[in-house]
């Protein structure tokens, strides 16, 4: 599938083993990779050498097509494929006509720089494979590459542009524990019987949605 009109020299459009990453995943994992995933291929290298554009804290891109027996799971997958690969990964994953795009920054491991430390995942719902409206631009830098296409697929691609990728994930870091605690505080409601108890809960529960919208605007 040619999801992203990419240039023809990055291509690769190579299969990848599953059992590639079994060094990498337990034996529960690896039941997982044989019980969901269906088909791995790289499709697409964006480096200096293929697309004649740099980075500084990214230095290769790559694409990957990964095709699902079934639609569950995949989260649980994907972390073991991006720890054994130590590059930025797009991974688009197919599961009959629907889609999700899902990437993640992140760094070398301090210790062994084969392996990487997810950082922040980004991902979009299942959709259409027919409705997309994500693309990879291709300009500046690889790290503006990267950069843009985390902004398009986060929870947040109205926030400013000008923002950088650090400041955005920070703000999906507040986003995220705020839906948390309103989360733990309705599930505290639920089990609350005495109506008195639930006022105050209610109350901070108005709280955390305003200074969440708030957020959500910025």
């Amino acid at each position: 599938m040619n999801f992203f009109q990419l240039p023809n020299q990055a291509k690769k459009d190579k299969s990848i083993p599953k059992n590639a990453f079994y060094d990498y995943a337990t034996s529960k994992q690896k039941q997982l990779f044989v019980d969901v995933v269906d088909k791995i291929r790289w499709q697409y290298k964006l480096a200096s050498d293929t697309i004649n554009l740099e980075g500084n804290e990214v230095q290769e891109i790559q694409i990957f097509e990964i095709s699902l027996k079934q639609r569950k799971n995949i989260e649980t997958v994907l972390p073991i494929i991006e720890k054994a690969i130590p590059y930025h990964i797009i991974f688009i994953i197919l599961f009959k006509d629907e889609v999700m795009l899902y990437t993640s920054q992140k760094h070398a491991h301090p210790v062994n720089e084969n392996n990487a430390v997810v950082d922040w995942v980004f991902k979009t719902d299942w959709f259409d494979s027919a409705s997309s409206k994500y693309s990879i631009v291709l300009k500046e830098s690889l790290d503006k590459v990267f950069s843009d296409f985390c902004f398009q697929i986060s929870n947040n691609s109205e926030t400013n542009s000008k923002k950088d990728l650090k400041e955005l994930i920070e703000k999906e870091q507040k986003i995220q524990d705020l839906n948390n605690q309103i989360d733990r505080l309705e599930a505290q409601i639920k089990r609350t019987k005495q109506f008195n108890k639930k006022q105050p809960l209610n109350s901070e529960i108005n709280t955390l949605k305003q200074r969440l919208f708030m957020l959500l605007k910025d």
